[in-house]
């Protein structure tokens, strides 16, 4: 009940807020110097936006709100999700290994496309220039991998709530403690690893 009244509460100002913004665009008489700081204001509701999505999302896992799991293949559901992976790489080269032609598992489906959706977006943000993600499938495991010029991240620290290894980094630091969330969840296991110059998390499908 709370989660839904808090997401009723707080998308409707949110929405309302992006709304006048949106009005205020198509002022006529507006400054380039207004409409800079009208596009600051946009980014910031997403920014909002985004957060209390998160947040609320990750208040349905603590509270056990997905019920409902089912027999998913890992191998489909990421091919399926290829061309979003690919508009979310960007120009970055999005390699793909499997080792396996299915990975049978039991899970929330949204849950899981919601794990890989942010790994991928995790890898992206912490990448180089003409980097790669590499998404490798095995037996009993999903391992993505990114390219990067960044030290290791802090191991202990990496899948806390709002933690961010630098001020240059972008998001809300959200993002992993969500994978970490959709791993306790179902009871797989999650690890980070730095070598050869690249961030590598590995979830291990119990």
């Amino acid at each position: 009940e709370f989660t839904e009244n808090a997401s009723h509460e707080l998308q409707t100002p949110l929405a309302v807020f992006q709304s006048k913004l949106d009005l205020l665009l198509q002022q006529p008489e507006l400054t380039e110097r207004q409409a800079a700081v009208i596009q600051d204001l946009y980014q910031m509701n997403n920014r909002l936006s985004r957060l209390n999505r998160n947040l609320l999302l990750l208040a349905k896992m603590e509270n056990n709100q997905f019920s409902r799991t089912e027999s998913v293949d890992v191998v489909t559901v990421i091919k399926e999700l290829q061309p979003y992976l690919e508009s979310l790489s960007g120009e970055l080269v999005l390699k793909q290994n499997f080792s396996a032609d299915s990975l049978p598992i039991k899970a929330n489906r949204s849950l899981l496309e919601g794990m890989v959706n942010n790994l991928v977006v995790n890898a992206v943000r912490h990448n180089k220039t003409g980097g790669e993600i590499t998404v490798s499938l095995s037996d009993d495991r999903l391992t993505i991998s990114n390219t990067s010029d960044d030290a290791a991240l802090d191991a202990d620290q990496i899948f806390n709530r709002f933690y961010r290894p630098s001020e240059k980094t972008t998001g809300n630091g959200l993002g992993l403690s969500i994978v970490k969330a959709v791993c306790d969840y179902h009871g797989w296991k999650i690890s980070y690893a730095y070598t050869d110059g690249k961030h590598e998390f590995t979830v291990i499908f119990l």
